[in-house]
């Protein structure tokens, strides 16, 4: 047996801030430095990404990305240090909720009900 979970965080009003779908696009904009390599790199269309984060950004009122347009060396889009921290928190949260549900699992593996 397995279990699975998910995890996500939401504001007092219900909507969403964070979850898997945000933190691997947080993920994929670090990596590769644009929201278009990052949408490609996961599948969805570069609007959604961007509605994704602005609909986060105003549910936070701060901002988590910073787009740098043309010059020398182009363009692109990095984390600002909200973004790394949210990033980074949730992560965090997300190992330590991992690491609990797995030892209450094998808790719960281990109770009567399953023996003999």
């Amino acid at each position: 047996m397995k279990i699975k979970f998910k995890l996500w965080v939401e504001n007092n009003d219900g909507e969403l801030i964070i979850g898997e779908g945000l933190l691997k696009l947080l993920l994929a904009i670090k990596e590769t430095g644009s929201i278009s390599k990052a949408s490609e790199k996961l599948n969805m269309s570069y609007r959604t990404a961007w509605g994704r984060l602005k609909k986060v950004e105003d549910r936070l009122n701060c901002k988590l990305i910073e787009k740098k347009y043309g010059g020398e060396s182009g363009g692109g889009t990095t984390l600002t240090e909200k973004g790394d921290i949210l990033l980074k928190n949730y992560d965090e949260l997300y190992h330590k909720t991992e690491n609990y549900v797995q030892e209450q699992f094998e808790e719960f593996l281990d109770s009567n009900f399953f023996k003999d």
